[in-house]
């Protein structure tokens, strides 16, 4: 059983089983294509003018409207800086915040709320405290950046997501490619999932193909020689996402991934792809009972938790940290049962971390 709310995905999708609707996205794909090749002319001629930090800036993107896996690459990429004696700050647009005028500073000493900063900013931050690692949300990335190096002391600025943000001069975009959703494949916003044409992947100074392992090697392969093509200078990273241990958010303890192999589940998510999440949990040998999806960045409400906790019975409800950062207050007293969170992590494949890591090293080389 599946629960799938209304979505804007879901209106496309309608739209594409008859010739008029096809037509009429397709329609519509033309102005949407012309304007982001407009604005992005527009800063490449001087007439809008990108402004500069005095630390390195990188940039993690995509092409496509999400699901490539961007997240947990900016997590490992921040960690990997903080251990290495960095001070790395992650600056976010924090979709969905109800308090979009000012920029929200989530950091060891600063008080925010879910409504400042947003549900992604948020899991980020939980993610990345252990490591001290600050996040400011904002969509004036130059504002957000500035008072990360002068409040915080950052060294170095991570942008999650912003590869079509020119207003902010950045040292290295990398861009992730979905190896199950490949561009060549796909269209233009709102006939298909791309932010923008694959020619938009000239820009990047590496590419990583993410979630390979759902997808056959000779297809990866494929991929990486049509990268390649639009950008012979791009460092191609192959990497694959692996689940790393439940989390039990009620004692914030481990639990470990073994628990529930063989087992009935319910499975709830509101995520860009609910595929891999739910396809993570059944090659993990958990029976999905119910399945509810909700549209990316949902966020849940006291009577659908309800909703699910009548259904699911005394199923084991599994979340992600982005779905579970929009719980609302006394989820607790709602979900009886108890939930748990998959926690994922990436792993790049062959030298592909050693690439990546060269990327960032040589980011702004001069600037700090």
């Amino acid at each position: 059983m599946t629960g799938s709310p209304f979505s804007p995905k879901a209106l496309r999708d309608g739209l594409k089983r008859n010739a008029a609707g096809r037509l009429a996205l397709k329609t519509l794909s033309l102005p949407y294509s012309a304007a982001i090749a407009a604005r992005r002319g527009l800063y490449s001629a001087g007439v809008l003018r990108s402004q500069a930090l005095p630390v390195p800036v990188i940039c993690f993107g995509n092409i496509s409207s999400g699901g490539t896996g961007k997240t947990s690459t900016v997590v490992a990429a921040a960690q990997e800086l903080a251990r290495s004696g960095r001070k790395p700050a992650i600056l976010i647009r924090g979709y969905k915040r109800r308090s979009a005028g000012k920029v929200a500073v989530l950091a060891r000493g600063r008080k925010f709320t879910l409504d400042e900063a947003g549900d992604e900013a948020l899991m980020l931050y939980r993610m990345l405290e252990p490591d001290g690692v600050p996040v400011l949300v904002s969509g004036d990335r130059f504002a957000s950046g500035a008072i990360a190096i002068k409040e915080l002391g950052a060294d170095i600025l991570l942008m999650d997501d912003g590869f079509q943000h020119f207003a902010l001069k950045r040292d290295a975009d990398i861009v992730l490619v979905n190896a199950t959703a490949p561009f060549d494949t796909d269209s233009v916003l709102p006939y298909g999932d791309l932010r923008e044409p694959a020619s938009g992947l000239r820009r990047a100074r590496a590419v990583i193909i993410s979630h390979c392992e759902q997808a056959r090697q000779a297809d990866v392969d494929a991929l990486g020689a049509r990268i390649k093509e639009l950008n012979p200078a791009a460092e191609v990273i192959e990497s694959m996402h692996t689940p790393e241990s439940f989390l039990d958010p009620a004692t914030a303890r481990t639990v470990d991934l073994n628990m529930l192999k063989g087992r009935p589940a319910a499975a709830l998510s509101g995520i860009g792809d609910p595929d891999s999440f739910e396809a993570a949990l059944k090659a993990m040998k958990i029976d999905l009972k119910q399945i509810w999806r909700y549209p990316d960045h949902h966020t849940f409400t006291a009577a659908e938790l309800a909703s699910a906790q009548q259904a699911r019975g005394d199923l084991p409800l599994i979340t992600t940290y982005k779905d579970f950062a929009r719980f609302p207050e006394g989820w607790q007293e709602i979900l009886k049962g108890g939930v748990l969170i998959l926690s994922v992590k990436i792993v790049f494949l062959c030298d592909g971390w050693k690439k990546l890591t060269a990327v960032m090293r040589e980011a702004g080389k001069g600037k700090a």
